[in-house]
């Protein structure tokens, strides 16, 4: 049964039915503090939810652990394999008594008489001319990278330009065995004069070397003495510079001692 609602203005059910439906039947005033308070709590828990939802995604991961790296070596460069001859060579074997194995600054591993000083020059292919001298000012060993496709040729070439010194006298110019088993030739001769050494009034003897090292490229080891000095002084310069040497950015063996 429907009645009239004078505080509502208007018709309504009737008292039964608004028991069962008592929001609905609020008066105007009731309804819009329920609907504010409604939206009140909507409104908190949406802003708990997103504080939450933001705070979760940027929790900090777990801590990991970082992974163990090897310990670097302070005495080793990237991308790079020079031997350390005096190390590594002492270790197995001795040059001749009175010789000192050395790292020579241009990179290369080479042994020469105690004692000796080095001086080195700008070279126009490969590294420096290096050259070390004995106190007596004569006796030298100079080392250096030649640029011509094989040894044999680059012996040729510098026996074409030292038979113009004076007082020349070949010996030799042929190819030999080298230590490494790659290919090599020598010049040996005497002359009175040697180009940019003052006169020393004496006969020169040198073996000019030439051979291809582990590296792959050439180089030349020439001994110089005099013709009147101590028999095959030249050859053991030479022989023990050999079997020492080790080219640049090389990794070599030491050589074999009796």
């Amino acid at each position: 049964m429907r009645v009239f609602d004078t505080e509502r203005q208007e018709w309504s059910a009737s008292r039964r039915e608004r028991l069962f439906n008592t929001e609905r039947y609020l008066d105007l005033s009731r309804q819009r503090a329920v609907l504010q308070r409604t939206a009140v709590v909507l409104t908190v828990c949406g802003v708990s939810f997103g504080a939450w939802a933001l705070g979760w995604k940027d929790e900090p991961r777990p801590y990991r652990p970082p992974a163990q790296e090897a310990p670097v070596d302070p005495g080793a460069s990237e991308g790079s394999t020079t031997a350390g001859p005096a190390q590594s060579a002492s270790a197995s074997a001795t040059p001749p008594a009175g010789y000192a194995v050395l790292d020579d600054p241009q990179g290369f591993r080479i042994a020469v008489p105690e004692g000796w000083t080095r001086k080195s020059q700008p070279s126009q292919y490969g590294i420096d001319v290096v050259e070390y001298r004995g106190p007596d000012g004569i006796r030298r060993l100079q080392i250096f990278q030649v640029m011509e496709a094989t040894a044999h040729q680059s012996v040729v070439d510098s026996q074409k330009t030292n038979s113009k010194l004076n007082g020349y006298r070949e010996i030799h110019v042929q190819d030999v065995t080298d230590p490494s088993g790659g290919e090599a030739a020598e010049h040996e001769y005497t002359a009175d004069e040697l180009s940019g050494e003052p006169a020393a009034g004496v006969t020169y003897h040198v073996i000019d070397y030439r051979f291809q090292a582990e590296d792959g490229e050439k180089y030349a080891l020439v001994a110089y003495g005099t013709q009147s000095g101590q028999a095959d002084a030249e050859r053991e310069l030479l022989d023990t510079a050999r079997a020492w040497f080790c080219p640049p950015s090389t990794q070599c063996a030491a050589p074999a001692t009796s």
